[in-house]
Formats: C-alpha cells, sequence, structure tokens
C-alpha cells in the first residue's frame, strides 16, 4: 500500500463503520474492464456514488496505459506475467488507514471475489485503491515550468491522476505477486516509473521538462 504512499504489507485494514453504512445505503456496483492483452481483466467494484473514480481507473486501464512507450510498460513485463489473469478491484475514495492501496494476500479477499473464484474457478485476485487520495497524491516534489492556458493545466492534472492510479494498480499487482520482495525495490520501482512516465508526457504534450526538485524533504511513503 502507500500511506499517502504505497504498502506492501499483508495487514488488512476493515473498512470503519460508516463506510460499510454507507454501502449499504448506496449499494454497490461491478464493471468489467477489458484492457490491453498484457494486463489482467479486472472487475471493478464501487460504490454507485464514486462512478467518477470507476470512469477515470477504466480509462487509465483501457487508454493510458496504452499511451505509454513500450520501453515503459517493459518494466512490468515480469510482474505482469505472474498477476492472476483475474483481478478485483475494490474502488474507494480514502481509506481511513489514509493509504492509496493495499494488496490482499489469499484468504483475506472480500467475498466477492471468493464468491468470483469459486464460480469461476480461474485464479483471482484483490487490491483496493483510494482514487480520490491518489488524486491528490505527489509522490515526490516535482517541478516543472508554468503552462500556458488554464486548459493545459487541467489536461495535466488529469493525466497525473491517471498515471497515479496507474502507478498505484501496478504496485499493489507487485506485491500480489512478489509477497517476499523488499518494500525498498517495489517503492523504487513504482516511484521511478511515476517520475518517468510524468517527464515524458509532460516533454511530448507541451515541450517543457520536469523534474524532482532537489534539497526539499520527501514525504514518507510505505509502500
Amino acid at each position: 500500500m502507500i500511506a499517502k504512499g504505497m504498502h506492501g504489507h499483508t495487514r488488512i485494514h476493515p473498512q470503519g463503520l460508516l463506510r460499510q453504512f454507507y454501502l449499504w445505503l448506496r449499494g454497490t456496483e461491478q464493471i468489467l474492464v477489458r484492457p490491453a492483452a498484457e494486463l489482467p481483466l479486472v472487475l471493478i467494484s464501487y460504490a454507485k456514488g464514486d462512478r467518477e473514480g470507476m470512469e477515470r481507473l477504466r480509462e487509465t486501464l483501457e487508454g493510458t496505459w496504452l499511451t505509454l512507450p513500450e520501453t515503459f510498460r517493459h518494466r512490468y513485463a515480469e510482474v505482469l506475467s505472474q498477476v492472476p489473469p483475474f483481478v478485483v478491484v475494490l474502488l474507494r475514495r480514502r481509506n481511513l488507514c489514509t493509504c492509496l492501496g493495499h494488496h490482499h494476500p489469499p484468504g483475506s479477499e472480500s467475498r466477492l471475489t471468493r464468491r468470483l473464484r469459486s464460480m469461476s474457478g480461474v485464479l483471482t485476485g484483490e487490491i483496493d485503491l483510494a482514487y480520490e487520495a491518489i488524486r491528490d497524491w505527489e509522490p515526490q516534489p516535482l517541478s516543472y515550468p508554468a503552462l500556458h492556458s488554464a486548459a493545459e493545466a487541467a489536461e495535466f492534472q488529469s493525466f497525473q491522476w491517471q498515471l497515479g492510479l496507474l502507478t498505484v494498480f501496478l504496485h499493489e499487482l507487485h506485491h500480489l505477486v512478489a509477497p517476499a520482495e523488499s518494500e525498498r525495490h517495489v517503492r523504487g520501482q513504482s516511484q521511478k516509473f511515476y517520475e518517468d512516465a510524468l517527464a515524458h508526457f509532460v516533454a511530448e504534450r507541451f515541450g517543457v521538462e520536469s523534474g524532482l526538485r532537489h534539497g526539499l524533504p520527501v514525504p514518507k511513503v510505505i509502500l
């Protein structure tokens, strides 16, 4: 998971009573997403009031991933080759623990995932993502020149949100398939992926450079 960062430990944070009541009151929906071949089939489970987050994640998996250079996508080739063919994403606005996401080790999955696995016979993994927290997340202090218009700034922020969703998604899949790998290694890979992909987008789309602001404290990240 990422605690205002990404977390890779096996501890699962149960939903609070208010969250459970919210889901009971609003109800949940599911949507099946068929992204690029190298990504698993994904079922997004979300509260009926959280459609914006679902649409963002679906667009990220179906579109944003394919807009990245193949050299970037290849960085996760080994991880993705080990991911179960079917992954359930429990989409939330925020987690009480402030984490951006968690992977759910075997035996800790939701009733939905256990039921799907039992009915289909297909190996199924599960993670959760906190889409509003991811929208607010900045993994490192980034520096980039001011964009020329409000439209460009909005486009940048939109891509940054989708890239954040993709990064946390890949990060949690990494933990799911390689629980023994060190936190430092998993965090380093996802952080570098995010920084390089964002810099590439800014350079290609706006013709400017982005990078880390050195000398500033980096927020504590528990991946």
